[in-house]
């Protein structure tokens, strides 16, 4: 695990124990008011900003990904574009972005993330929520609606991703994919050497270089300066806790787990993407029983990033029940 705290800030760029406590009294649907605000949820004050709420649809909340990431890009590329036609909540997780942190460090377990997400909902006085999880924030919302069918009016998962150890396996194999031919021999010697995939997987995210960091994120090298710019931009940091209590718990369930979701979903994935997105979403296709897949064919991780034209007239159509 020496490895993972570096690996950790790099991944940057890109029946729920005790009830939800909130200590904001519920908002009436419909009165939803824009701007920035903190909500104290499960004890911790966690950041909201909404937008577009004149439009007063079921708020569209996003779930950003990391684990421990923030929402600071998608404030500025495609969720002005999604503003437009829905009642967006922009959500930062406990302990990420511009939301506090817990107080112990180990608190970040999936079942707390699942119940904040529910202390929203109530915060909110929203009866029901779309969720738009991207990366880690789609298995969140994922999780969220298998938990609390009856509050998740639709899904709407960008580039799923789940780091179960067969999504190491195919992220291992992205940077082999993109890298030269050095970074290729030193991944094929670090696959053949008798330590833990763990290890391995922390030890050829280290190798990479920002710019193989990049090329293996986006499509387009354009998108992938953007991005940079506006997580510079952002002054934002991933203290790499909610990963490293996600790594240590994680069951690579969520398949399973996908199984018993009936709520309508949209799954978005880039066909060039090499974190996982495109296996897992590939994986939900087959087991959730209301879905429509989007194949983004000039996307890989960042759909939202890269094609947010598409990405907001996707979720506009999908939202319609067009």
């Amino acid at each position: 695990m020496k490895h993972v705290g570096r690996l950790l800030l790099i991944l940057l760029l890109f029946s729920c124990g005790q009830p939800p406590q909130s200590s904001q009294a519920p908002t009436a649907k419909g009165q939803l008011e824009d701007g920035e605000r903190f909500y104290s949820i499960n004890g911790v004050r966690h950041w909201v900003n909404i937008k577009g709420s004149s439009k007063q649809t079921t708020p569209l909340v996003v779930v950003h990904g990391g684990p421990g990431g923030n929402n600071y890009t998608f404030e500025r590329t495609v969720g002005p574009l999604l503003e437009k036609f829905a009642t967006v909540v922009y959500y930062e997780q406990r302990g990420c972005g511009r939301s506090d942190a817990p107080q112990d460090p180990e608190d970040y377990l999936l079942q707390t993330l699942i119940s904040d997400l529910e202390g929203l909902r109530q915060a909110l006085g929203a009866p029901r929520l779309v969720l738009l999880g991207y990366s880690f924030g789609a298995e969140l919302s994922l999780r969220y609606a298998a938990r609390h069918p009856d509050k998740v009016e639709k899904l709407i998962l960008s580039a799923p991703a789940e780091l179960s150890p067969s999504n190491m396996l195919v992220q291992i194999q992205g940077f082999h994919a993109v890298g030269d031919s050095v970074l290729r021999t030193k991944i094929e010697k670090i696959i053949k050497d008798t330590t833990a995939l763990e290890q391995k997987y922390a030890q050829v995210w280290n190798l990479s270089s920002a710019a193989v960091v990049d090329k293996f994120l986006f499509l387009d090298t354009a998108n992938a300066r953007r991005n940079r710019e506006l997580w510079k931009e952002s002054k934002l940091t991933n203290t790499g806790l909610m990963a490293k209590v996600y790594l240590r718990h994680n069951k690579a369930d969520l398949i399973r787990t996908a199984a018993g979701v009936t709520t309508p979903t949209l799954l978005i994935s880039g066909v060039y993407d090499k974190n996982g997105g495109l296996h897992t979403g590939l994986a939900l296709r087959q087991v959730l029983s209301h879905n429509t897949l989007k194949l983004y064919q000039n996307s890989a991780h960042f759909p939202d990033l890269e094609e947010p034209a598409r990405f907001a007239a996707d979720v506009q159509a999908f939202l319609k029940g067009k």
